[in-house]
């Protein structure tokens, strides 16, 4: 059986390339296409607004309806709304793959909150690769010790909101846990004026210009060499079939707080 699929932000930019992707895969069928009140988008087919064959799905902005017309769903919103979508889908034990960022320390706890009813997984990256990258990185940083400074650099569309992105901060977090510290002591957001570097502390330099779609660049410098490793991603369909392989996976598993690491590692 073809798993129902529930886009939440369908007329955003990822929100349409989910519903293509879905609407391109026999292990799923788009259930349901979820708009925000007063959208203009409510009313037209899912399939339209993702520019391909009439789906016979038309956009709505009733969450409890679209709840209940499919089986796992996808967040692309924003934190407020990513939050209040998924108490109401954990209320009824329907699992959700929050893929939003920006979400404050707030805004996850609450998430977790969720996940003590229904399955829920976070993901601010949902890109397979980066997610590999943030388990190699703790061997790294392991294998190469403390003479080396470590930065990382992330690059976005000009329309994104939040900085440095979700993905660099896991990057990051994957990085700290090697060094069995917080991320919060070690982190440097850019440098201005008098601001030598500190020991031990992790770079963080966020750039925002026209269309690119993600990039993130790991170096790890000592004095007598450079180590960097990058990922860029070509396509938002990248993201697009890293959903359905969450919502998948998710589709299967009993009420808890998931990561795209649960994914790879499964």
């Amino acid at each position: 059986m073809a798993i129902g699929l529930i886009v939440n932000g369908a007329a955003g930019r990822m929100g349409r390339q989910v519903i293509a992707a879905a609407s391109a895969s026999p292990s799923f069928q788009v259930a349901a296409a979820l708009v925000r009140p007063g959208s203009p988008s409510i009313g037209i087919d899912a399939g339209t607004l993702a520019g391909v064959e009439a789906l016979g799905v038309a956009a709505t902005a009733d969450v409890a309806a679209a709840l209940a017309a499919g089986d796992v769903a996808v967040d692309f919103s924003t934190p407020e709304i990513a939050v209040a979508f998924t108490r109401e889908a954990a209320a009824i034990g329907k699992p959700v793959v929050v893929a939003t960022t920006g979400l404050s320390a707030d805004q996850l706890a609450a998430l977790r909150v969720c996940a003590e009813h229904a399955p829920v997984l976070f993901a601010p990256n949902l890109s397979l690769g980066i997610n590999v990258l943030a388990e190699i990185l703790p061997v790294v940083v392991r294998a190469l010790g403390a003479d080396y400074d470590i930065e990382i650099i992330e690059a976005h569309h000009r329309h994104k909101k939040d900085s440095p992105s979700g993905t660099a901060i896991r990057l990051a977090e994957a990085i700290a846990s090697a060094l069995d510290r917080p991320w919060s002591d070690l982190e440097r957001h850019g440098r201005w004026g008098m601001a030598p570097r500190q020991t031990g502390e992790i770079g963080m330099h966020s750039v925002r210009a026209g269309g690119i779609v993600g990039e993130h660049r790991v170096l790890f410098v000592s004095d007598g060499e450079e180590i960097e490793i990058n990922h860029r991603a070509f396509s938002r369909q990248t993201f697009a079939l890293g959903a359905l392989r969450a919502a998948q996976f998710l589709s299967e598993k009993p009420t808890g707080f998931y990561s795209m690491q649960d994914v790879i590692r499964s």
